[in-house]
């Protein structure tokens, strides 16, 4: 019976073995997994790192713009003002103009009916004087 029990005990023996086999064959590729998983880690925390230092630099980019916008809608307005202000000169400018062209116009009508009567005058006068 001590022979049984020792055969047993080596077949208990041999199922350890192959369990602990087992669990270091386990264990080895929880490992491996492991540094998988740390290379994977430090990747995407440089990857992170990278996304976080381009995102620095577009916000920075955005903010120039944001800035180069304001600026520039600050000249729209003034340029808007000059453009206001000369279409004020221009509008006056016209109406100066179109005044003083209605002036001449009458004078040359004044002017142009006088040379009428004076020539009926001289007309007269040389039937007179012949």
């Amino acid at each position: 019976e001590i022979r049984r029990e020792q055969q047993e005990m080596r077949k208990e023996q041999e199922e350890f073995r192959r369990i602990q086999q087992a669990l270091l064959e386990g264990q080895k590729r929880l490992e491996e997994e492991q540094a998988h998983i740390k290379a994977g880690q430090k990747e995407l925390y440089d990857l992170m790192s990278a996304l976080l230092h381009r995102q620095d630099e577009t916000d920075a980019a955005l903010d120039a713009l944001a800035m180069d916008v304001h600026k520039l809608h600050g000249e729209v307005s003034s340029i808007h003002q000059r453009l206001d202000s000369l279409e004020k000169k221009v509008d006056s400018h016209a109406q100066s103009f179109n005044e003083q062209l209605n002036n001449i116009k009458l004078d040359i009508t004044f002017l142009s009916n006088k040379v009428i009567e004076h020539e009926r005058e001289i007309y007269k006068i040389k039937n007179v004087i012949l």
